[in-house]
């Protein structure tokens, strides 16, 4: 039987070390930003320059301004309340710096053509700001845009099409905030550095090929980030987010090579969705610490693969897995929970499934698993290969269905693990169950419907229920079924039921 990570792995990495290593996702060849704004920052920039500074302490003021040409520089500095600043400019190579201080801030600007770039630095609440950049940026032609926000409850609204566009977001500080993100075309990047503060959202819409979300640091409660990315080759990268009341919702489809990469969540509450199409699937977390959060993730396409390490109570996993492609229908699924009262429901649908779900120092946890195809296998590990990691009253549903299926169950591996009850039903042909148990009161149920099933013992390794007032009900239907057996404890029940041919049960109670 293959695990998709070894046992000892598994138990190092559920021993669940107290800080999580920021994981990267691996970058292709992507042309960096080049825009005026970066070339500014070097003092490369060269043409005409406007310079303006507004202050208001009663009322505000209004400027319009408008450059065309190549290498303009807008550079506005706005004191006060209630002002409105309006700059466009067009052709090639601009660049637009605003500073504002104050409150209830009106700003637009516009900018048409190719490598342009906008700074904003805004210090105050209610200010509302938005950026509309366009053009044939790519392969290094670009148009790039700069937020620092340090304020509450401002609007920030960034548009870019038709290129390779970058924004970035820089150290955001306070409360309420609202960041929205329209990026089309190809080659996109949309930075979220260092956000600090309750109820902000985040809201970016990436289209075309090659577009990337790197969110750094969210420290805060109830902030929403969703981001929805179309077409090929897309990334999402989270490194930490340290808070309660997250809402996470990520839809990357219509593409190959879709990736979900978050290093971990500190904190209760949180809802992570994750919404993923195509080929080459990919969806990876470090460890998630708190209670009471959800996370949800749904794959449809060929080649997935999704990987959640949970620490703490009321947690709820939920995974659906389908492939669309006989020849390429790849499932893959790991669960790590520690913790009381958690919940796993997964569906896999494809040609060949693999589950691996591991249980560690928890009790009450309620895992269901269905998988249909023609190649299914399922691990549940739980305390071994420590049997001191107990987990207690766990409630484990699999149902399996079609060629090929093999469950694999080990609990406790000497002693420890008790009142968990098991339920396996496979249907199909080339069954193949094998189960180790040991502790008490533990009740399991065994259904098997096909040719070639056998549940081992015996002669081979598995099928050891050992421990205290076990039931143990095994059934068959089907040709050439075999059980062998184990079974050493006390007040033990043992039913077992075969019907179709060459059937073989051998039974040991002690």
């Amino acid at each position: 039987m293959k695990f998709s990570k070894s046992l000892i792995s598994c138990a190092l990495a559920l021993a669940f070390t107290q800080s999580v290593a920021a994981q990267t996702i691996e970058e292709t060849n992507k042309t960096q930003a080049t825009s005026t704004l970066s070339q500014l920052e070097r003092g490369a920039t060269t043409g005409n320059s406007l310079t303006v500074t507004q202050n208001a302490s009663v009322g505000g003021n209004t400027l319009v301004s408008f450059q065309e040409g190549t290498s303009n520089l807008a550079n506005v500095t706005t004191t006060g309340s209630f002002n409105e600043t309006t700059t466009n400019q067009t052709g090639t190579s601009h660049a637009i710096l605003v500073t504002t201080t104050g409150d209830s801030n009106i700003q637009s600007y516009a900018q048409e053509g190719d490598s342009h770039g906008a700074e904003t630095v805004i210090t105050g609440n209610n200010n509302q700001l938005a950026v509309a950049q366009s053009g044939q940026g790519y392969l290094g032609i670009n148009n790039e845009v700069e937020n620092v926000i340090n304020g509450d409850e401002n609007d920030v609204r960034v548009s870019q099409s038709t290129g390779g566009h970058w924004m970035y977001n820089k150290n955001m500080q306070g409360n309420q905030n609202t960041v929205t993100s329209t990026q089309s075309g190809e080659w996109h990047e949309v930075h979220l550095n260092n956000v600090t503060g309750d109820q902000n959202a985040f809201t970016i819409d990436q289209s075309g090929t090659f577009s990337k979300v790197e969110v750094e640091a969210v420290v805060g409660d109830d902030n929403d980030i969703e981001v929805t990315q179309v077409g090929d080759d897309h990334r999402v990268s989270i490194s930490q987010i340290n808070g309660d009341d997250n809402d996470i919702e990520l839809e990357l489809s219509e593409g190959d090579e879709n990736t979900v990469n978050i290093a971990g969540i500190i904190g209760s509450d949180n809802d992570v969705k994750v919404d993923q199409e195509g080929s080459k699937i990919d969806f990876a977390s470090g460890l998630f610490q708190g209670n009471d959060n959800d996370v949800t993730v749904t794959q449809k396409g060929d080649g997935s693969f999704a990987g959640v390490d949970i620490q703490g109570n009321d947690n709820t996993v939920i995974s659906t897995q389908q492939a669309t492609t006989q020849e390429l229908a790849l499932n893959n699924l790991y669960v790590g929970l520690t913790g009381d009262n958690n919940e796993v429901s997964t569906t896999q649908v494809g040609d060949i499934n693999d589950a691996h779900i591991a249980l560690f120092n928890g009790d009450n946890n309620d895992i269901d698993l269905v998988q249909n195809g023609s190649q299914n296998e399922f691990v549940l590990q739980s305390s071994e290969p420590d049997p001191s990691i107990e987990t207690n009253n766990n409630d484990i549903t699999v149902v399996q269905s079609d060629l090929g299926n093999s469950a694999a169950v080990t609990m406790g591996y000497v002693v420890a693990s008790s009142d968990n009850q098991l339920d396996i039903a496979q249907a199909g042909e080339l069954n193949v169950i094998d189960l180790l148990l040991e502790g008490s009161n533990n009740s399991i149920d065994l259904a098997q419907d096909g040719n070639n099933n056998f549940v081992a013992g015996i002669e081979s390794g598995g099928f050891v229920v050992a421990g205290n007032d076990n039931i143990v009900s095994i059934s068959q239907t089907g040709n050439g079924n075999l059980v062998e057996g184990g079974v050493a404890g006390n007040a033990q029940t043992l039913r077992i039921t075969q019907i179709g041919d060459n059937n073989v049960a051998t039974i040991t109670q002690q």
